[in-house]
């Protein structure tokens, strides 16, 4: 919730922040239930729409970002509770294995939708 001090790129990165710890949360909510949750950054400034508006130099393609897609999908063995970086398991930033960070995101997230 940036009240003071936005700028676009720190609301895009905190929202892909967000949805990492959300993911990592959900992955141990649903772990007993079989169903696999993993995070994915597919690729950086692939050649999209949305980057090449803005001008800004592409340093990957739309292929190679449905490339990391399909191998989540389509590797049902790889675990659960995970981040990648394009077909790559990774570490995500620090923060989202932050216990307490993912408890205050997951109560203001329910407060916010009216859970």
């Amino acid at each position: 919730m940036m009240e003071t001090g936005y700028s676009d790129g720190r609301g895009y990165a905190q929202s892909k922040l967000a949805q990492v710890i959300h993911a990592f949360e959900l992955a141990e909510r649903l772990a007993d239930a079989g169903i696999i949750v993993n995070s994915l950054h597919p690729a950086t400034m692939m050649d999209t729409n949305m980057v090449l508006s803005r001008g800004a130099s592409t340093r990957a393609s739309v292929d190679e970002g449905r490339d990391a897609v399909l191998h989540l999908v389509n590797s049902p063995d790889l675990g659960t509770g995970l981040y990648f970086t394009g077909t790559r398991e990774t570490r995500a930033n620090d923060q989202a294995y932050d216990l307490a960070a993912r408890a205050r995101l997951m109560e203001l997230s329910q407060r916010l939708v009216g859970g």
